[in-house]
């Protein structure tokens, strides 16, 4: 059973078929998972492709290398057979790159016969190191923050102008990352910055994209977090404390009704500190003002 027919049974799209004319064998390269290319992601098209075809040795077919057309045997000229089998293969793969570019990109491909003509025209127009596209690099890097991405995002728009300078010419130094990479960081991140600037030296971009995932699952975390509010936990605390507070029910019972005893007692019992107040009436036996006939000397 042939790879071809392996990966039909096992729902795996094919990235290459053997096609079979005569006696020579062909491959069919399918480049239908590679991104199409646009004008803003060249550089990672570029290496995709280019080890897509590595992969199954026919990248010398983007370098311009081409067998003779023909070939002298005993003073007679013929076609190269190894040219032949060349230009079929490689208006097989000028057909697969060709269906791997956008069609905003394909016009400036109307003159290209070969694949090689394809590759050069794209990396004249897209990998030129002009003076003006390295400035609208540097001037995106030095802008870039990560704002609402998640550090992956962030991350990859950062590495991608990196690598996109440095095929330029203009490879960024490693400290230089580092410091593009926690500029552009905002203050919640300020524990992973602050820790990465004390080191003595920069780490890695790897490394530090790391702490940067670990800082964000934490953020993460910390925000999905449930937080009680202020009435749960009112009334939460109420619940922990109603044992206590029936005990306190029974003593504030017991503590009111001695008080109203007390009260009661206090009003039914004379005050010794009370000055008495003199008797006005008259007495009804003697006739004398200041005693009742109750306290009258002549009933005595």
């Amino acid at each position: 059973m042939s790879a071809s027919d392996n990966n039909s049974l096992l729902g795996v799209t094919p990235s290459a078929e053997t096609v079979t004319v005569g006696s020579t064998h062909l491959l069919n390269i399918n480049m239908s998972n590679i991104n199409k290319l646009s004008p803003t992601n060249y550089l990672m098209w570029n290496r995709q492709v280019h080890a897509l075809l590595d992969g199954y040795e026919l990248a010398s077919h983007l370098d311009g290398s081409v067998p003779s057309q023909t070939i002298t045997v005993d003073d007679t000229t013929t076609v190269n057979p190894e040219y032949t089998l060349w230009k079929r293969q490689d208006k097989l793969i000028y057909s697969a790159l060709l269906g791997a570019i956008s069609q905003t990109i394909q016009p400036l491909l109307s003159l290209s016969a070969t694949s090689a003509d394809i590759w050069k025209t794209l990396e004249s127009t897209y990998a030129k190191p002009s003076r003006g596209h390295i400035k609208q690099l540097q001037h995106q890097l030095k802008n870039w923050s990560k704002d609402t991405k998640s550090i992956d995002e962030y991350f990859q728009g950062l590495t991608t102008k990196f690598d996109q300078l440095g095929l330029l010419g203009k490879v960024i130094d490693h400290e230089d990352k580092i410091d593009f990479v926690l500029q552009g960081l905002p203050d919640e991140y300020k524990p992973v910055v602050d820790q990465t600037e004390g080191r003595d030296s920069p780490p890695s971009v790897t490394e530090l994209h790391e702490k940067l995932l670990n800082h964000e699952a934490k953020l993460l975390s910390s925000a999905s977090s449930p937080s009680l509010p202020i009435s749960a936990n009112y009334a939460g605390s109420g619940n922990r404390s109603r044992p206590q507070s029936k005990n306190n029910h029974r003593s504030n019972q017991t503590w009111h009704n001695n008080n109203q005893h007390q009260s009661w007692n206090n009003s039914q019992t004379p005050n010794p500190n009370r000055t008495s107040r003199p008797y006005l009436g008259r007495c009804q036996i003697c006739g004398i003002q200041g005693h009742s006939a109750k306290r009258c000397s002549q009933l005595h």
